[in-house]
């Protein structure tokens, strides 16, 4: 009974201390309430607009799929996106299957053009030569004739004469048939064997637009850099389209992937629709490296957007629209690389000695803002305001308390 007497005096005795400490603390604020007001104070103020964005390259490389004959084709093969490539390094592989069996036909057909355009030059060889002779007979018997007909009439009976003309008549009727189908089978012959020819440098023409098309399977880097892998907008997840993956089917010219030249870079980001009209081209800007928020890159706002779209970060489509805007910076640094996320501070205006007053302590009525100084409400003129600040025209002076909302 004792023991409990003794604790519960000692809850008492700890609830009494706990009681006069919290009204202790009450007095003492009322009594520093005074001493403890802002003052309005003349200093440096920046009017700061924040934004999120992330590194892009201003020029850059876009790797295409080959134009080839088989349309679609499937990725065999990727680099890892964003490791570094150097010149005529392999960064795709595309799945040669159906190319390696069309150069086979090719091939083979290629192999039967050369085999039919031979044979067609050998017969046509032979029958000229054939053609030729038949001519040399016939011009033999048609001199033979003209020599027989020529012969004087004193040295031939008479009766002979009208037959050895009209021999002669046949011979040479007989040596221009040989003469015109000698001409006409030259001409036919040279016809049939062009065709040959045109027929052997199609498939030849054929075979050849296979090989290269073989070759150019294997994708390789123009330029050293970054390989940053295209985005397959034929498969959307919640994020937008996704990376290409090996096994992926792409059309001819479609964007395998990218090489962003590192030596020129800017920063790219969206603006909300609500924010609309806060920032201008031309305001110069700081941006911050989120993974080296100790260095800080100087800028300048190169364009804001006048139509919203979708912004694209991180290689994706993010899901809320804005107006794009795009920040220059003013030198680029071998720590930039093309996705590092960035903070943007855009300073829309800078006073090297403006008259500041906390924001808390200035409430906007609908006749303007007005702060309260020695407990009366006092109407000031304002500048402008940050989100933690306010730079104050008129109204106010330098050392003035001011009293928070």
């Amino acid at each position: 009974m004792g023991s409990f007497d003794l604790r519960a005096v000692h809850w008492a005795a700890l609830l009494a201390s706990v009681l006069a400490a919290c009204g202790g603390g009450r007095a003492a604020t009322g009594a520093q309430a005074g001493r403890g007001e802002p003052r309005v104070a003349r200093k440096p103020v920046e009017d700061v607009f924040l934004l999120s964005g992330e590194l892009r390259a201003v020029r850059s490389v876009s790797l295409t799929t080959p134009r080839s004959e088989g349309g679609r084709q499937q990725v065999r093969w990727l680099a890892e996106d964003g490791a570094e490539v150097k010149q005529g390094d392999r960064v795709a592989e595309l799945d040669p299957t159906n190319l390696i069996q069309r150069l086979e036909e090719r091939r083979l057909r290629l192999r039967e053009a050369e085999l039919t355009r031979e044979s067609l030059e050998r017969s046509s060889a032979a029958e000229a030569d054939r053609r030729r002779a038949a001519v040399e007979k016939a011009e033999v018997e048609d001199e033979k004739s003209k020599l027989e007909a020529s012969v004087p009439l004193e040295y031939r009976d008479p009766r002979d004469r009208l037959a050895l003309q009209a021999k002669w008549q046949q011979t040479r009727a007989a040596l221009e048939k040989v003469r015109l189908d000698q001409e006409a089978y030259a001409i036919s012959s040279q016809a049939d064997v062009t065709a040959a020819r045109a027929a052997e440098e199609k498939a030849r023409r054929e075979l050849d637009t296979t090989e290269r098309g073989l070759s150019s399977m294997s994708i390789l880097a123009p330029r050293d850099g970054i390989f940053l892998v295209g985005m397959n907008f034929n498969q959307w997840g919640p994020d937008g389209p996704r990376k290409l993956q090996p096994g992926d089917n792409v059309w001819p010219g479609f964007p395998l992937g990218t090489i962003p030249d590192p030596t020129d870079m800017e920063v790219q980001a969206a603006l909300a629709e609500s924010d609309h009209g806060r920032i201008a081209a031309g305001m110069p800007a700081r941006c911050i490296l989120d993974t080296y928020p100790d260095r800080v890159f100087d800028g300048r706002v190169r364009e804001v957007g006048s139509v919203a779209a979708e912004a694209f970060q991180n290689g994706g489509f993010s899901s809320r629209a804005g107006f794009p805007v795009r920040v220059a910076l003013a030198r680029t640094d071998r720590l930039m690389r093309p996705g590092l996320s960035v903070r943007i501070e855009v300073v829309r205006g800078s006073w090297t000695k403006a008259l500041s007053v906390p924001r808390g302590a200035v409430r906007f009525e609908r006749d303007g803002p007005v702060v309260r100084k020695g407990g009366e409400l006092v109407r000031v003129r304002l500048r402008t305001c940050t989100p933690t600040e306010c730079v104050v025209e008129s109204g106010l002076s330098e050392s003035d308390r001011v009293a928070l909302f």
